[in-house]
């Protein structure tokens, strides 16, 4: 499965903890790449004020400042010297991530004394909660019932309120999934000392009935005491079984209503302790109103907020989905000055600001992006909610901490609106890089789009010393040095692009209370963005104070690109410009501002490599075509529909004399351009040409960057960045094996002419890498690394990050076909490792050595070898899977060994069944008006001030119900997903898909959306539905993908055996046994030779619920000895179900009796009187007494008169519904009775099933026998139905008069009923073990027997009778007393099973 940027954060800070140890060193002098020349961007701001080095240079005040979160390396308090009031006051940064606490310390107002959060919205939707039910208040003392069937006793506040809109949620609906699972333990914990308790009770009256029962002399009463004894330790047994029921704690269930105040204000009021007394409750407006918060119960620690939506249709209550948003928040803008004195008396009384986050002025918009139904990942809901909402709160800055593997960069619906919202609606967006580090290409989105500003993860000397406690170096080590962290990703993207800029990555930073601590140490590219983010927002407020108020993203990200420094261990594939820089970024900005072309956007692109970004030259085979390239160049204006005089004067007017300056002379290009608007033409082209053949081998980077000939301070305009990469396997020859690169390493290739050797000397903090070209026809290639360190004295074993990447094509993420593993690399031990390859490409072998493992020096040798079949399609990461048909039996492949011997030891097994459904149902609305309306443009905007305010776009939404059924009689784990569209968000051709899977009874039994697979639910025989929701602002898109398909994949239980054959014969006919044949066993294919191979389909039976339509997917492995780079995925169609002659037993016989018109009438008439059940006049009951007459009986009607005594609509003239039932359902059992004109003689019928019963043979032969059975189990059927509809209406609501009645009439019942497997109909079944259950507690006085029987039926019968017994449980469990704790968790499953709210997508 994918992993978010989120999640790796957490997974590094963690694995860092518990693998690494604490001392490192970093040496001073190291090659940040082997065989590597690089170009440099801001190649004329390099040189730093002694103020802003990044060595232990700064101050131990600095350092003080800046311990927790850097800000000495990126200048802020030198800026902060110069201009005291630039600490991002005047702000508006928001925040999409996970949501924030707002309660964390440090975030609770700026510098200057704001509220530090703007407001606290979900954009993602998993907190709305329907309110369109509405109440009327008759009185407020006597309260309202809740959607939970609690009745709320309302407070003051409901006063002068009419009418109170009402919904429901359940608590762990709202909370982070960290804290849900604490929660659990805890109340499980809580339960459990309350169960410990009511048990001990339990097994003290055990231990004193069991003493009175033995000193018992009375033999009649001590036979009472032994049942009771019975009784007790039943009880204990159903004690035992109802605290294991506590390991699916649903959790409470809390009522939530909302009314619209006398000021107009929507106020809401929940349930915190689920105890429906909201009397001390105080109603909350919107967070943006009058900033109130709450905190959820139950000892969660959860902060939340709420916001009104729809006209009050939609309460969302607003809670953050992890710690990982408040730790951002605190990173950009963390204040602890003034608002958090300090009881330190050498503090200054500016309070511990110390603490404070880069800008403590800046105010946070806290946008929840992170979906808590998916565990926190985004959805494109989530992120274009969120653009839409930073722009009407007009936030200047944007972070975004997220990210997912990219497959098309800069294309799709989400990626479009970042475009827009920097370029149309103005705001800065920041961007993490991703933690996908330290081989090459590895950038994922949104940090591979143009339009953001993706950073890059930084480390410094200081931050290794006061957050990761690192030793000092001894005599002997090189001093520590700053570079970029291990797992920060790497530019250039397929189409050449490269990280902006870096910052410092990692931070000592609030995380919310509920994770009970204050602060936490995470670091991550997610850490650097925000660091970044509140630099710019320092830089913003600088400009403020200088009389530059707007700043455009153009600008700003122009400034703080051009103005970047250079860090200790170069990487401009990790840190782009280089290192962000306060004072740099405001005096670039301050001398540069207002001049032409200064704040335009200017697209590059290169048209002959479908409009790349830049020019990257990987494979080999490219380095000997052509190596000149035309570049488009467009200035972008963002105009409105028809152009103002001032957007027509910016066309006309753009005149920029550019000089190109190549930052290395391999790179060649034109001096000069002159740069207009080029309307007419499209853009403006030049050339480059590329010098490749001196190279040497390994990666080179340089730019073409280009500059104002009028004002070369002002650095480039724009830029072309360029990455050649010279296999190191092109200098090897069998003449001229060995190519050395240093005094330490080498590469060379082996007799074989396919094999490469290469050894390695890794330095702490610098990536090393080799390059190969793959063999044409190789498919896996195996990798055997060991150390040969000679030094003794070194700690071992080293930590070293091994990460292959084995190609980068097209839409291919890295994440989709590298290898990366962190291995312990010991002198003399040899790790294996095989992964795929794709012929003709480049193959990247990178290794770090851990900077926290081990400092010291290693060497490490490494073995490649590739290998073939070729039997695979010729692409890496192919859709094409080896297919059996359902009518050709078998498939066929032809494997041949092309580059040496290869092992073939085959296996085929088909694990997961596929089924494909369509929808059953679409439907397109309207999205939100206040949460989807995209904005229009600035300029559009500004050119209608003085008429009509511009519309922004509706989004639509498009909701697609899908229905499916599950047989079998065991649960099987399935998977829902919609595969065209998987894997695909921010360059999704829609804005948005999320999905629900629901049972019958409408529980949620699992979400899904388009990225990252969802975990496998456990589904029942029944009936299934998903609500799938797409979004999109065409509505003629959605339209047409009305009929999306949907694709349900069910676990086998046992997996399914495929033989492979080596002959076609065999494999033809698979069915056929005993003539000796085999499948294919191991056997060694040499050098040449070719072998076919048939896949034959499987012998075994099918599950029966597998049904023609399916597929049966599963894996084809050539070497089960090597499985992960020889399997391919194989598929079986599923043929139409067998068709079996039925035995002669089966057959129907000929002289079976057919009904006769007359009765075929009668059965007809007996139909529509059923349909007249619900009918209020008297049709029913005149049409029942002429059928009544016509045939008294007939057992179909008479069924029919027992099912209307059941369930027909009560008289008007009754007032006693349970008596008129009872009243009816005798009238209907007497009727059934010979001595009333009935069909049944209980005496005859007693007899005949008193008698061995003739078995089927006798009854074959005898039709009179055959005829004589039939109609004596229809009789039973009947007075079964009869006798248990008249026991069960009796024993409804029993009176102490009554009791003897209900204990006679289940007496009669048993006679005749032995249990739930003499009926049939699973409604009787459950009608039944309540009727036992009750009976037995009201009539024997056995209490525990009976929570036997319901706890039993509960788990044998159908779902659907779940909530009958569990209610019925319910009620027992109060007639015991001192079980409060099982009542709320009954009702709280109840709840949970059976939704008594609105939940959806």
């Amino acid at each position: 499965m994918l992993l978010m940027r989120m999640r790796n954060w957490l997974y590094i800070s963690l694995f860092l903890e518990l693998q690494f140890c604490s001392a490192f060193v970093l040496s001073k002098n190291i090659p940040h790449l082997s065989g590597v020349t690089a170009g440099r961007r801001g190649r004329d701001h390099q040189d730093l004020s002694s103020e802003m080095k990044l060595s232990s240079s700064a101050s131990n005040d600095q350092r003080q400042l800046s311990r927790d979160i850097p800000k000495v390396e990126t200048g802020v308090l030198s800026l902060l010297e110069k201009y005291p009031t630039a600490d991002g006051r005047g702000v508006k940064v928001a925040v999409l991530d996970t949501g924030c606490d707002l309660g964390a310390a440090g975030l609770q107002r700026t510098s200057d004394g704001k509220p530090k959060y703007l407001d606290f919205i979900d954009c993602t939707g998993d907190g709305d909660i329907d309110m369109t039910k509405i109440v009327e208040i008759k009185s407020p003392g006597e309260g309202v019932v809740g959607l939970s069937g609690r009745t709320l006793l309302l407070g003051e506040w409901a006063n002068q309120v009419k009418e109170l809109r009402m919904g429901a949620v359940r608590l762990y609906h709202l909370l982070p999934r960290s804290v849900e699972r604490r929660l659990k333990v805890e109340r499980k914990e809580k339960f459990a000392a309350t169960h410990r308790d009511l048990i001990s009770k339990t097994q003290r009256s055990l231990d004193e009935l069991r003493k009175a029962c033995d000193e018992e002399k009375d033999d009649e009463k001590k036979s009472e005491s032994k049942k009771e004894v019975k009784e007790l330790e039943l009880l204990l047994e159903q004690l035992k079984e109802a605290m294991e029921s506590f390991d699916n704690d649903p959790g409470p269930l809390m009522d939530a209503v909302m009314y619209n105040d006398t000021d107009g204000s929507w106020k809401a009021v929940v349930d915190l302790d689920a105890s429906g007394n909201l009397t001390q409750s105080t109603p909350m407006a919107p967070f943006g109103h009058e900033g109130q918060t709450g905190e959820l119960g139950f000892g969660s620690a959860v902060t939340f907020c709420v916001q009104v939506y729809d006209e009050g249709k939609i309460l969302s209550i607003v809670t953050d989905a992890g710690s990982h948003g408040t730790h951002v928040a605190g990173i950009v803008a963390a204040n602890f000055g003034r608002e958090q004195q300090s009881t330190d008396e050498s503090d200054d009384g500016e309070g511990k600001t110390y603490l404070n986050g880069v800008a403590p002025g800046a105010q946070i918009l806290a946008c929840k992006i992170g979906d808590g139904r998916l565990g926190s990942t985004e959805t494109g809901t989530g992120l274009v909610r969120a653009l839409i909402a930073c722009k009407k709160y007009g936030c200047d800055l944007i972070n975004l901490s997220y990210g997912e593997p990219s497959w098309q960069p800069d294309s799709g619906r989400v990626a479009q609106t970042f475009t827009d919202a920097v370029y149309k609606w103005g705001m800065t967006v920041f961007t993490s890089a991703g933690n996908d580090g330290p081989a090459l290409s590895s950038l994922g989105s949104p940090g591979c789009l143009t339009a953001p500003i993706t950073v890059g993860a930084f480390v410094s000397t200081d931050m290794m010393r006061d957050q990761y406690s690192t030793l000092p170096p001894t005599g002997e080590e090189e001093p520590l040095e700053g570079a970029s962290y291990y797992f920060s990703s790497r530019g250039p993207t397929p189409d050449g692009a490269m990280p902006d800029l870096c910052a410092p990555g990692g931070a000592i930073s609030p995380i919310p209370r509920h994770a009970l601590q204050g602060k936490a140490q995470y670091h991550g590219t997610s850490m650097s963005s925000p660091n970044a983010c509140g630099v710019a927002a320092c830089v913003l407020s600088a400009l403020k104070e200088n009389g530059i108020e707007k700043c455009n993203p153009t600008e700003l990200k122009r400034g703080l690109v051009n103005s970047c420094t250079q860090v200790d261990v170069l990487d401009p594939f990790a840190q782009g410009a280089g290192l962000i820089s306060a004072v740099g970024a405001v005096d670039y900005i301050i001398k540069n501002h207002g001049k032409d072309g200064q704040d335009l956007p200017i697209k590059v692109s290169i048209p002959s490599r479908n409009n790349a970004r830049g020019i990257y030259v990987r494979d080999a085979l490219e380095l000997e075509g052509p190596m000149t390239f035309s570049v488009l160049v467009q200035p972008s204006f963002d105009q409105a529909f028809e152009r103002t005089p001032d957007e027509m004067k910016m066309l006309l007017s753009l005149e920029l004399e550019l000089q190109f300056k190549p930052s290395d002379d391999w790179v060649v290009c034109p001096e000069k351009m002159t740069l207009m608007s080029a309307k007419e033409r499209n853009g403006q082209s030049f050339s480059i040409r590329l010098k490749t053949q001196d190279l040497s081998a390994g990666v080179h980077y340089a730019t073409v960057d280009a500059i104002d000939s009028s004002d070369p301070g002002r650095g480039a305009i724009f830029q072309v960045p360029i990455t050649v990469i010279v296999p190191h396997s092109k200098f090897l020859t069998p003449t001229s094996p060995k190519l050395v690169l240093n005094d330490a390493e080498s590469i060379s290739i082996n007799e074989s002419n396919v094999d490469f050797s290469t050894t390695y000397k890794l330095l702490p903090g610098a990536p090393n890498r080799r390059f190969l070209s793959v063999p044409p026809t190789a498919e896996w290639a195996t990798l055997k690394v060991r150390g040969v360190s000679s030094d003794l004295s070194a700690t071992s074993p080293k930590r070293v990050m091994l990460h292959a990447i084995p190609y980068v094509r097209g839409d291919v993420p890295n994440t989709s076909v590298q290898l990366k593993k962190l291995i312990g690399i010991t002198e003399g031990i040899e790790k294996k490792f095989s992964m795929r390859v794709a012929g003709g490409s480049t193959l990247e072998l990178c290794l770090q050595l851990m900077w926290l493992a081990n400092p010291s020096i290693t060497s490490v040798d490494v073995d490649v070898e590739f290998h073939s079949l070729n039997i695979r399609p010729p692409n890496l990461v192919s859709t094409q899977p080896v297919i059996i048909g359902s009518a050709t039996e078998f498939a066929r492949l032809g494997a041949s060994a092309m580059l040496r011997s290869e092992q073939v030891n085959p296996t085929a097994t088909l694990k997961t069944v596929q089924r494909t459904i369509r929808p059953v149902e679409s439907k397109i609305v309207s999205g939100s008006i206040e949460r989807d309306l995209l904005p229009p443009s600035d300029a559009e905007v500004k050119a209608s001030q003085g008429g009509t305010d511009p519309v922004g776009t509706q989004i639509y939404n498009m909701y697609l119900q899908y229905k499916f059924k599950v047989a079998g009689d065991k649960p099987i784990a399935a998977v829902p997903s919609v595969p065209s569209l998987f894997q695909q968000l921010y360059d999704s051709p829609l804005d948005s898909q999320l999905w629900v899977l629901k049972d019958s009874n409408s529980q949620i039994l699992g979400y899904g959306s388009s990225m990252h697979q969802a975990s496998s639910v456990s589904l029942a025989k029944g009936d299934y539905n998903i609500t799938y929701l797409l979004r999109h602002p065409d509505r003629y898109v959605l339209e047409q993908m009305k009929d999306t398909s949907f694709q349900i994949s069910f676990t086998l239980p046992d997996p399914l055996s495929c033989n492979v054959y080596s002959e076609l014969d065999k494999a033809s006919t698979p069915a056929v046994t005993g003539d000796g044949r085999k499948s294919l066993g191991s056997m060694l294919l040499k050098q040449g030779a070719q072998k076919d191979l048939y896949v034959a389909r499987p012998t075994g039976d099918l599950p029966a619920w597998v049904t023609p339509g399916d597929t049966i997917s599963g894996v084809f492995v050539l070497d089960k000895n090597n499985q992960a780079p020889t399997s391919m995925k194989l598929v079986y169609a599923v043929p139409p179900k067998a068709t079996t002659k039925k035995s002669d037993d089966d057959e129907k016989s000929d002289d079976d009796d057919e009904d006769s018109l007359e009765d075929t009438v009668f059965l007809s008439k007996v139909k529509f009187l059923s349909k007249l059940q619900s009918k209020k006049d008297n049709a029913y009951g005149d049409l029942a007494a002429k059928l009544q007459e016509e045939r008294p009986d007939s057992i179909p009607l008479l069924l029919e008169l027992l099912s209307f005594a059941k369930k027909a609509p009560l008289p008007k003239s009754e007032t006693d519904e349970n008596k008129w039932r009872a009243q009816e359902i005798e009238k209907v059992k007497n009727s059934m009775m010979k001595a009333n004109g009935g069909p049944i003689d209980e005496a005859v019928l007693a007899q005949y099933f008193g008698l061995k019963p003739p078995d089927k043979s006798e009854l074959q032969e005898d039709k009179e026998a055959k005829k004589i059975k039939k109609e004596m189990d229809e009789q039973k059927k009947c007075l079964q139905a009869a006798l248990l509809a008249r026991a069960s209406i009796l024993g409804k609501t029993i009176a102490e008069d009554e009791v003897e009645d209900f204990d006679s009439a289940v007496k009669d019942l048993k006679k005749w009923v032995g249990g739930i497997t003499d009926l049939a109909d699973d409604d009787d079944k459950v009608s039944l073990t309540i009727l036992l259950a009750r009976h037995a507690s009201l009539c024997q006085n056995k209490k525990a027997t009976a929570m036997s029987i319901l706890i039993k039926g509960r788990k044998d019968l159908k779902v659907g009778a779940y909530k009958e017994i569990t209610n019925e449980l319910i009620e027992l469990y109060k007639s015991f007393g001192g079980m409060e704790h099982l009542i709320d968790h009954a009702n709280n499953d109840i709840f949970n099973r059976f939704p008594v709210a609105k939940q959806d997508v």
